[in-house]
């Protein structure tokens, strides 16, 4: 099955939309995180939560901060500790 002509645009557009995303962290701060949520998957599974991400955040953010971060990772694809590391801040291209 192929895409529209449409379909094609608009997935364009969206990717080049991700492409110049304005993210709420940083690149050090993302790159925290992901050592965080490493760090912490190292010693157990992923639990299919956000788990270790709140916690990181928690550490350092107020709540309506954490709210507008959750979100961007969510919209990014990153709804389990796992997929933030597989999903988001792509653009930052941070090695864990």
């Amino acid at each position: 099955m192929s895409l529209s002509k449409e379909e094609k645009k608009a997935m364009l557009k969206a990717y080049k939309e991700k492409q110049n995303k304005k993210y709420i962290l940083k690149k050090r701060e993302a790159k925290s995180l992901f050592g965080y949520i490493t760090k912490q998957l190292s010693k157990s599974d992923c639990d299919h939560s956000l788990r270790y991400t709140q916690e990181w955040l928690e550490e350092k953010y107020d709540e309506k901060t954490r709210e507008l971060v959750i979100g961007e990772i969510q919209e990014d694809g990153g709804y389990c500790d796992c997929e933030v590391l597989m999903n988001c801040y792509e653009r930052y291209e941070i090695d864990c």
